[in-house]
């Protein structure tokens, strides 16, 4: 039976090994110049006008040109082309079959075509590294403007900029208990990206395929994670769209155009967690709750990262969350409520774990203290789920871009939620300001008390 789901990324961009801590927590509680080789694979030969034209306005058919076909990459496994009103979709598994050449920013190109031969529509999978005796999987779709246009066929080609001896390279990704969740017909995918080097990475990705039972390729999707520390793993949780039975699935992890590579080994003197709670109420099948963070270090830490992963008892991911903080000021703490994506809903909660990854330290930071002085906060009057914070500049410039984070605890002095917002208006030294912040919390619990901070962020100015 076929079942499909629209896909929805999300940023949402591990074992203690060495020094990269995780914060467990249980129930409750990173040449040679070529000339551009261009292979094509169809997936029946499409008649190519010598113009591409739109379904409305087609040349009379002509034969295809000649393809110069380069021994580089091969096809390993070509799906069936699903078509369902406005969606489309096709899958490949690409394979490097060369033990030491490195196939460096390779783009994908899958062109979409109708049954006369003329391009409809076409897209795009780009990779900084295509690495030896590895394997990745191209996912193509396409929506649509009209579904009564149909797509008889789709042709796969690729372009690199130049290779390079691989010798000592590989690809560092490995993937771990991979699992396909059926979802009530919205499926998902979760599982571990295993980093086997001892670097930290940022913004990777994952594309995943699925696979009936016959090995053919009927559904796929993608996932991206902000960072997995050395000699470590990430999980993640996406959806992928599924156009028949599905019996396994395959990821494959890859570094992206934005992906950057830290060398330090230690991230657990740099912040600390003062406070933590996550709690899963299986009435609205949603996590809930929040941590408090502490900058340990004498500077303004940017970029600050942090992962909550939640698990089953038999240790499958059932899904993930993820909070960033743009600036942690010296020695200051902030609370925040990190998203948290809906689990399967025929999944078992256990137990959850925390990874932090401190941001660049900058000791030439505007400020060396937090001049936000948080004046009151508290539920609002009209709405149990809006929150009503008052603060006061007490820096001696105006301040334009700040971030205000709450959270919200129960009578037993449990974090049960939380939320954040942003001011951008400008807020002039001695000004004072009053900002309402959306929180999340179970309906079932009472909120007895509130936290609120006000820190710089990415956009902050200081006039």
């Amino acid at each position: 039976m076929s079942k499909k789901t629209l896909i929805i990324l999300f940023v949402l961009f591990p074992l203690v090994i060495g020094l990269a801590c995780r914060f467990s927590s249980k129930a409750d509680p990173t040449a040679t110049p070529t000339e551009e080789p261009v292979v094509k694979i169809a997936t029946e030969p499409p008649v190519i006008p010598t113009e591409s034209k739109s379904p409305e306005k087609q040349d009379e058919p002509t034969s295809p040109p000649q393809v110069e076909v380069s021994q580089d990459l091969v096809v390993l496994n070509q799906g069936d082309l699903f078509q369902e009103g406005s969606e489309v979709f096709i899958g490949y598994l690409i394979n490097n079959p060369s033990s030491d050449i490195l196939y460096e920013d390779v783009e994908f190109t899958i062109d979409f075509y109708n049954s006369t031969g003329g391009l409809i529509d076409s897209s795009y999978t780009y990779l900084p590294s295509f690495y030896p005796n590895s394997s990745y999987g191209i996912t193509g779709f396409i929506f649509l403007s009209d579904e009564n246009v149909t797509v008889a066929s789709a042709e796969i080609s690729w372009t690199f900029s130049g290779t390079s001896s691989a010798r000592a390279s590989e690809n560092p990704f490995t993937t771990d208990k991979l699992r396909y969740w059926e979802n009530s017909g919205y499926p998902l995918v979760t599982g571990k990206i295993v980093n086997n080097s001892p670097k930290t990475y940022t913004k990777f990705m994952a594309n995943i395929l699925c696979f009936g039972n016959d090995d053919n390729i009927v559904g796929g999707g993608s996932a991206y994670l902000d960072f997995v520390h050395l000699n470590d793993y990430a999980g993640f949780i996406t959806y992928v769209d599924a156009y028949d039975e599905v019996a396994r699935v395959e990821a494959y992890p890859a570094f992206t155009y934005s992906s950057k590579v830290i060398d330090k080994t230690d991230f657990t003197s740099e912040i600390s967690i003062i406070d933590e709670n996550f709690i899963y109420k299986n009435d609205m099948g949603w996590f809930y709750g929040g941590l408090i963070l502490k900058n340990e270090t004498e500077s303004a830490l940017q970029d600050n990262y942090v992962q909550i992963t939640f698990y089953d008892k038999d240790d499958d991911i059932i899904t993930t969350g993820s909070g960033y903080l743009s600036i942690l000021l010296p020695g200051d703490s902030v609370g925040i409520s990190p998203w948290i994506s809906t689990p399967p809903d025929d999944s078992i909660y256990a137990r959850y774990d925390i990874l932090l990854l401190p941001g660049k330290a900058d000791t030439g930071y505007e400020l060396s203290s937090n001049p936000f002085k948080v004046d009151s906060a508290a539920i609002s009057s009209d709405s149990t789920y809006e929150v009503i914070v008052n603060f006061t500049n007490t820096y001696s410039k105006q301040v334009s871009d700040l971030d205000v984070y709450v959270l919200v605890y129960n009578v037993a002095g449990k974090i049960i939620g939380g939320g954040d917002t942003w001011v951008s208006d400008p807020t002039p030294a001695g000004g004072k300001v009053e900002v309402e912040v959306w929180v999340s919390y179970p309906y079932s619990e009472t909120v007895a008390s509130v936290k609120a901070w006000v820190i710089p962020s990415y956009w902050t100015d200081f006039e």
